[in-house]
């Protein structure tokens, strides 16, 4: 894939939406450049589908814009480069994988890369068979393939590892993270943080119709000393109350951004901890201490 540099694969404004009384996205802001991948955040309720289908160009918004590579969101030239997997995706059940990724490609009138999808998505046994019979899990790895199938330049994301066992959700994030590295721009929704951490780039995230976060992950890392510190200590020892430290069952963990300092008292009041790991935190805890700093600013 190649990309003009001035190119921007999607930019949306001021983004709102409203159904009846519910204001359902009120000022959403977000950009995805070429190479990148973006993460779309927010609770349940936070207007992240909405912003989604505005994006797509299955909904229209009431004020603001999207744009794709500079046209409107939805238009003809948009939607022949952006490929999508909706959260839910159903197929005619008498065709097979191959003749829908066949018809697929012919609508974006580009040759289709069978082998590769096939081989990507782990359909070789399934190509050739009718979808009727499709576990859910193998309904999932079509639609993410469909997704790809007309070498877009955007692809959407909606859930894209619901259904799928723990072998196809590895393989799933290697095709996601090739595709960005050959200069694909990607927009990912997922309740599953691990999954946006190794995939995306960079983060908007949406709490009541609102963009309160846009920012790289990296940027974030920079900006809070926080760390995550986790260690084990003898059954029936518990660490004291001021370090605030949560159990999972097996080791205690604390999130500080005076790590240096806790371990220097951890060492003076004598804690028998042991297996002492010290990390950067998780892409949540790293999202909330970002806030909270914000909101003290």
């Amino acid at each position: 894939m190649h990309y003009s540099p001035i190119e921007v694969p999607l930019k949306a404004s001021g983004l709102a939406k409203r159904f009846g009384a519910v204001q359902a996205v009120s000022n959403v802001n977000l950009e995805v450049g070429a190479g990148t991948a973006l993460g779309l955040l927010g609770p349940n309720g936070a207007g992240k589908s909405t912003t989604l289908s505005i994006l797509m160009g299955l909904l229209a918004p009431d004020a603001g814009e999207a744009r794709v590579f500079g046209h409107a969101a939805g238009s003809p030239e948009a939607r022949t480069l952006t490929g999508a997997t909706p959260q839910s995706a159903g197929f005619p059940a008498e065709l097979t994988p191959r003749e829908v990724l066949h018809y697929t490609a012919a609508c974006y009138g580009t040759p289709l890369r069978l082998d590769e999808l096939v081989d990507r998505f782990g359909l070789e046994a399934l190509v050739d068979r009718r979808i009727a019979g499709f576990s859910g899990g193998e309904v999932r790895r079509v639609a993410l393939a469909l997704a790809f199938a007309g070498s877009p330049k955007l692809v959407f994301l909606d859930e894209p590892t619901t259904g799928l066992d723990t072998a196809s959700q590895k393989g799933f994030r290697e095709v996601a993270r090739t595709y960005v590295a050959e200069g694909g721009a990607l927009v990912l929704t997922s309740h599953h943080w691990d999954e946006i951490e190794a995939i995306c780039d960079s983060i908007t995230l949406i709490d009541k119709g609102e963009t309160v976060l846009n920012a790289h992950i990296d940027d974030m890392r920079a900006r809070t000393k926080a760390k995550h510190l986790s260690f084990a200590l003898p059954r029936d020892t518990a660490p004291p109350d001021w370090m605030q430290a949560r159990h999972d069952g097996q080791r205690w963990h604390v999130e500080t951004a005076q790590s240096d300092a806790v371990l220097r008292q951890m060492v003076e009041e004598a804690l028998p901890f042991d297996d002492l790991a010290l990390e950067p935190l998780a892409l949540e805890a790293l999202i909330e201490h970002i806030r909270q700093e914000e909101a003290l600013q």
